[in-house]
């Protein structure tokens, strides 16, 4: 007999709503249940209907507004309830502006709803604001944060640390600095990061000079953070690193290893492990997992497959095994690594062995995996073995063809002097590439 899913055997909730109080606890029961399971929209669309025999009052329609909103799938009604309210406040403006702005293809309507707003708070500014950062608009997030400088002027419980940050990831995403500092030099004016402020701002503000190639600007927010903890640290270490100012990142790493209070976390040991690996300093790495070792961090499969890639990066296999042998129960990242690394340092039947192994554990392979089983067979000389793999991509695996694969059958098919069959092979790609053929 065919299986059936969970969802299927557990039945919808049905409600009988005679009083104002039953229909608040019928909301609370069922608002947790439709954000997750699509198939219950019926059953709220039931209880906005049975709420219709109750006396009209706007607190309910914002509960049943809340309820409907919480859903893409009751979205069209939560918005001809919003139409058929009689005096809508900015709770029931509030609500319907923020979950059409989850949707990039709601957002005009959003804007709509909230020019239309007899009054806004900080929240009406901070979701439609949030929503064009978010859905690809850093412009139009931009433009109506300057809207709200302008018309809410001197209004504090408007212009906060919460539309601040929403701007600031506006500007963050378009990659533009002038903006960034425009708004930044508006925070301090206006003291929204006064008395320490806002964790989320002081990382916003941070983060938007980070991505903006303004690095020492990004360490002056840092240094002037009321509370820095082990994210803040992390995060300012890995902008160093992310510029290629490898020595800066070491150095601001065991700064925080001296500050009481403050322990780096195996996010922190990734970022520095992954550092080790691109500067190519494999004595700092072996402190770095003497450190792990001492503090019990490197025990995640996370943190090992860190240490396996780091390693790797630098040459030593012997030191990545181990790694790889100790750890309690390798995932796809893991193995991955491992046979990624024996291919990359000139070792392709050890990268094919694991890759034999990694198949008998049961784990499914990705597109990258593929990625270094078949440069291991380039390196070893295996063309037919290496079709052979390639083709079980997409036929055996549904995995579709990467420009990384087909670059990879390219160099096969070459180092043999296949370059005929190297060619056809570049005719016949239907990704995007950057490949380029040379006789």
């Amino acid at each position: 007999m065919a299986s059936r899913s969970a969802s299927s055997f557990t039945k919808a909730p049905t409600f009988s709503v005679t009083t104002a109080s039953q229909l608040h606890d019928a909301i609370d029961r069922l608002l947790p249940r439709l954000r997750a399971d699509a198939s219950l929209a019926p059953s709220a669309r039931a209880l906005a209907a049975a709420a219709a025999s109750l006396p009209p009052s706007t607190v309910l329609s914002n509960r049943l507004l809340h309820l409907l909103s919480s859903h893409p799938a009751t979205l069209p009604d939560a918005l001809a309830l919003f139409s058929s309210i009689a005096a809508p406040d900015l709770c029931s403006h509030n609500t319907l502006i923020a979950a059409l702005s989850r949707s990039p293809r709601h957002l005009p309507t959003a804007r709509d709803l909230f020019d239309g707003m007899p009054q806004r708070d900080h929240f009406s500014w901070s979701a439609l604001v949030s929503g064009y950062a978010r859905h690809g608009q850093p412009e139009a997030a931009l433009s109506l944060y300057r809207r709200m400088m302008q018309e809410e002027a001197g209004n504090a419980g408007v212009d906060n640390e919460f539309t601040a940050s929403s701007a600031l990831a506006a500007a963050t995403a378009a990659r533009c600095a002038r903006a960034g500092r425009e708004l930044h030099c508006h925070v301090v004016r206006r003291g929204i990061d006064a008395g320490g402020g806002d964790a989320v701002l002081w990382s916003a503000l941070a983060d938007m000079y980070a991505k903006c190639g303004r690095v020492d600007d990004a360490r002056r927010v840092f240094d002037r953070m009321p509370v820095r903890d082990a994210v803040s640290w992390t995060a300012m270490v890995e902008r160093y690193f992310d510029g290629g100012r490898g020595g800066e990142g070491f150095n601001l790493f065991l700064s925080m290893l001296r500050t009481e209070g403050v322990r780096p976390n195996e996010f922190t040991y990734a970022g520095v492990l992954r550092a080790c690996a691109e500067f190519a300093v494999e004595s700092f790495g072996r402190q770095v997992h003497g450190r792990m070792a001492k503090s019990g961090t490197g025990d995640s499969c996370f943190a090992e497959t860190a240490l396996v890639r780091m390693y790797s990066k630098c040459g030593d296999m012997g030191s990545a095994v181990r790694v790889f042998e100790a750890t309690a129960k390798p995932d796809l990242v893991s193995w991955t690594t491992m046979i990624s690394g024996y291919a990359q340092n000139g070792q392709p039947e050890e990268a094919l062995r694991y890759f034999d192994m990694f198949l008998r554990s049961g784990i499914r392979p990705d597109h990258v995996t593929f990625v270094g089983v078949l440069s291991a067979c380039a390196h070893a000389g295996l063309v037919e073995k290496g079709l052979e793999i390639f083709h079980s991509i997409k036929e055996q695996y549904c995995i579709e063809y990467t420009a990384d694969h087909y670059a990879c059958v390219v160099d096969l098919l070459s180092r043999s002097g296949q370059f005929e069959r190297a060619e056809e092979t570049l005719l016949l790609m239907n990704v995007k590439s950057d490949i380029t053929y040379t006789n």
